[in-house]
C-alpha cells in the first residue's frame, strides 16, 4: 500500500500531476506530450518516479510501458498543499493569508464579493420539519 503524500509538489511535479488529473491515467510518454514546456524523457520518468514514491502516483505495468493514475483527487492534493503553506507562512491562519492576498491586490473586488457570498449566513428561514405523531401511541 502506498503511504500518504508527505510532501507538497515541487513546480514539475504539479505540472505532472496536473495531466494526470486531466487525463484520469497516462505513460509517461503521454505525460511529456501534455507538459505546458519540453522536457527530457528520462527527467519525467524521474519525476514520475519521484511521485510515486511520495505517494501521489501509482503505476500499472501495461504492455512495455506503465499507466500512472493519481492516488488522490485534486482537491485533496491542495487541502494538503494549503495547509503546508498556511503552516509555514502564515501561523496557521486562514485570515492571514486572505489579508496578504487583498494587500497584494490579488483579490478583485467581485472575488472579494464572491468569498462573502459563500460565508455568509443564509438569509431564508429555515424550515423545521413537522414531526409525525404515531397514532399507535394515541389510543
Amino acid at each position: 500500500m502506498a503511504r500518504p503524500p508527505s510532501e507538497t509538489l515541487t513546480g514539475r511535479e504539479a505540472q505532472i500531476m496536473d495531466v494526470v488529473w486531466r487525463l484520469g491515467e497516462a505513460t509517461a510518454e503521454q505525460i511529456r506530450g501534455e507538459l505546458p514546456d519540453p522536457l527530457h524523457d528520462s527527467t519525467v520518468r524521474t519525476l514520475v518516479r519521484v511521485l510515486v514514491a511520495k505517494g501521489y502516483l501509482t503505476q500499472d505495468p501495461r504492455g512495455k510501458a506503465f499507466v500512472y493514475r493519481a492516488t488522490l483527487a485534486r482537491e485533496n492534493a491542495q487541502r494538503h498543499a494549503l495547509k503546508d503553506v498556511l503552516a509555514r507562512f502564515f501561523g496557521g491562519k486562514p485570515e492571514n493569508l486572505v489579508l496578504r492576498l487583498i494587500e497584494d491586490d490579488r483579490l478583485t473586488a467581485d472575488q472579494l464579493d464572491q468569498i462573502r457570498k459563500a460565508v455568509a449566513p443564509d438569509p431564508r428561514p429555515k424550515v423545521k420539519a413537522k414531526r409525525r405523531s404515531n397514532p399507535e401511541s394515541q389510543s
